[in-house]
């Protein structure tokens, strides 16, 4: 069956939906293929601002597929390794939309984005200690990131799927969509708030918090004074700082 991603632009917010009938999601290398594609014409869209990607209404992805050659194991965990890496330093935020199974690889994928939505029902793990290893497309790395070490150990050691309720408690999720079969709608209202903010200041306070959180306080302040100031230098900051006075 066909293996591709489904790009749409609704106003400033492009959608990537994941599309691989029949195999939930999985993320094999025709998947990866296509999903760099898609950020590749996304990053190219001049309206774009913010970036949805998201499943199908049962499943955001289960993860690895399994049943690809294990030759090619290293070079799958590197090429996801470099996919991490994108989405979390791409020019625009981007929102996980999950409904369904986000596990392994998958969950990866969604920790990678800038925020998650996920609806009632929605099912989110990392389940690979189950099989004798351990995460190996981000997870050890990206979960306690977003989550503290102690939480993120408890999902790696025990490897239970976590409800959609209890991901958006430990912070895991943004937020919960007030029904099944949400996470899209309420993933495109953030995402259209979110469109509506400065780009110029969305991109320097995601460079503040990523350069700054894994620092000493002073060294984090200084980066923040570091951003801070070469915004408000940039060609669109009397701009910005007049809008902010006429409020």
């Amino acid at each position: 069956m066909p293996v591709n991603t489904e790009i749409a632009l609704d106003g400033r917010v492009a959608v990537i939906r994941l599309d691989r009938p029949g195999a939930l999601n999985a993320l094999g290398g025709k998947l990866l293929d296509a999903l760099d594609a898609a950020l590749d014409s996304v990053a190219s869209l001049p309206d774009a601002r913010v970036v949805v990607i998201t499943g199908s209404d049962k499943v955001f992805s289960v993860g690895a597929d399994l049943k690809e050659a294990l030759p090619d194991r290293d070079e799958r965990i590197a090429r996801m390794h470099r996919l991490a890496l994108r989405i979390t330093g791409f020019p625009l935020p981007t929102i996980a939309a999950i409904e369904g199974w986000a596990l392994g690889g998958g969950m990866e994928l969604a920790m990678a984005c800038t925020f998650r939505v996920a609806a009632p029902g929605a099912k989110l793990g990392l389940p690979e200690i189950k099989l004798g290893v351990i995460p190996s497309y981000g997870g050890t790395q990206l979960a306690p990131r977003l989550i503290g070490n102690s939480r993120a150990l408890e999902l790696l050691c025990l490897g239970d799927p976590i409800t959609a309720e209890r991901a958006e408690a430990i912070g895991l999720v943004n937020w919960l969509a007030p029904e099944q079969g949400g996470a899209l709608a309420l993933a495109m209202q953030r995402a259209g708030a979110l469109a509506e903010r400065h780009p110029a200041a969305i991109r320097a306070a995601r460079q503040a918090v990523d350069e700054g959180s894994a620092l000493a306080l002073d060294a984090g302040l200084a980066v923040e004074a570091r951003v801070s100031a070469a915004l408000m230098s940039g060609t669109d900051a009397p701009d910005a700082a007049a809008a902010f006075r006429a409020r």
